[in-house]
Parts: C-alpha cells; structure tokens; sequence
C-alpha cells in the first residue's frame, strides 16, 4: 500500500510538473514576475518549456531576440533552469537563468560579445570613448536584485583602444574573477600596447570600485598620459603605483 501511494504520488507531482512547464509562458509571467526581481519580459509567447520574447530587460539592460528552452535535469538539483539566447545592439549572448530552491535567482554559464563602448555606457562612465570588442566567458553570477551582482569569470578587451579624450592602444587586456564576501575580485592584465598594467581589483555590491597594481611604459607615451601617472600614482621600480577608485553609477 505505501508503494501504491508512493507511486501515486510521484505520478500527481510529474502531471503537475508537465501542466507548468507546458502552459503558455505569458500565464505563468504573474507568477514568476515577483521571483525574478528586475526583469521584465514583453512579447511573450510558447511555454516554459520551450518560449521566447520580443523584449527582456534586466537590471535596466534590454535585450531582443530573446529565447529559451528548458533544462530538464536541472530539477533533480533542485532548480527550474532555462537556457537563453539573446541580443544586445545586434550582438549574440547566451547563459542559463534559474529559479534555485534554496539558492533563489541566479544566471551562470553567461557567453557573448559586446563593444566596449556599449559596455562603457551601460556602466554609466561616459568619461572616454573606447573602441574593440569585449568577450565574457562568466561562470556564474549571484547577488542578483541586491545591487550589483558579482561574478566569477573572465572579460577580455581586444583590441583594447581608447579613442577619446586622448588615442591609447593598450593591446589585449582581460579581467579574471571570482566571488568573494559577495563582492567581485579579480586580476587585471594589459599587453602588447604603450602601457603594460597588472593590478587587482574589487567591485562592491554598492557599486564602488577599486584598483591597485602596476604601471609600465612599453612605449613613448602621450604627454597627457605622462601627467596623469605623474599626477595620481607614485614612481615605483621604473613603473608606478596606481590606486585608484570610483563608483559605477547603475
């Protein structure tokens, strides 16, 4: 009798579970609206299972062309994850977003490119003109509805161009990350342009932001580059030490 009801029961709950992930997306949006804080969808249509939207924004981003489709397995980890794809400026971004059960919100496996003046933008530092291209490979992202999420991952700029307000070509430079205190830390490396950069970094939830490492000339320089090293890092074994902070307005 216990294995009769066992068995009844797991049949209810993968009836239950088919009627959710098959009913039309747009029915379900009041229900997951309040657990995705954040993000609104526009121009829903197909399922949970399977589905896409016109619009997304999250975090005050928006992207187009979105679509999903259900990871099945991810429910034995006690999680409703969906893979996505989408575009930001005509640009391609993938990842996987989902609903934990203990773990609440998440997104990991984030994968695409955007330009760096775009990146620059939505930083709200609209103090340069950057030119090149930015590729994320993001393992994952936490934090997220609780100011500025945090991510473990990597960033890489290529070619690494600033245009304005003077030219400055600083090679390739890439950003490696971790999460830690629910904050982002990580290494920054510049090379292969005038100026080499090896330094640390820490982005707050807050959206304050530090970084303290080193600066070499690997070429002749703008005078306006010579001033500011001069001005805001100190002389250090041919190089020099810069500190600086700031905060990302978001």
């Amino acid at each position: 009798m216990k294995n009769l009801w066992r068995l009844t029961l797991v049949g209810v709950a993968a009836f239950v579970l088919f009627v959710v992930v098959t009913a039309p997306a747009a029915k379900l949006l009041p229900w997951l609206q309040p657990q995705l804080p954040g993000v609104r969808l526009g121009g829903v249509s197909g399922s949970l299972w399977s589905g896409r939207a016109q619009v997304l924004q999250a975090a005050g981003i928006p992207f187009s062309d979105v679509r999903w489709h259900l990871r099945p397995l991810t429910l034995f980890k006690g999680a409703l994850e969906v893979a996505v794809e989408a575009q930001f400026n005509r640009q391609p971004l993938r990842a996987h977003a989902g609903l934990g059960l203990f773990a609440g919100a998440y997104v990991a496996d984030i994968s695409g490119s955007m330009t760096a003046s775009d990146l620059l933008f939505l930083s709200g530092m609209r103090v340069a003109e950057l030119d090149g291209l930015v590729d994320f490979d993001i393992d994952r992202v936490t934090g997220i509805g609780s100011g500025l999420p945090a991510m473990a991952g990597s960033v890489t700029w290529s070619p690494a161009r600033v245009l304005a307000p003077l030219e400055l070509d600083l090679g390739k430079a890439q950003l490696q990350t971790r999460i830690e205190d629910g904050a982002t830390r990580g290494q920054l490396v510049a090379g292969g342009g005038v100026l080499g950069v090896k330094g640390d970094v820490r982005l707050n939830p807050d959206g304050s932001y530090q970084l303290v490492g080193d600066v070499t000339r690997q070429g002749a320089v703008p005078q306006a580059v010579d001033r500011f090293l001069d001005t805001f890092a100190e002389p250090s074994n041919g190089g020099f030490r810069l500190q600086w902070s700031d905060q990302i307005k978001f």
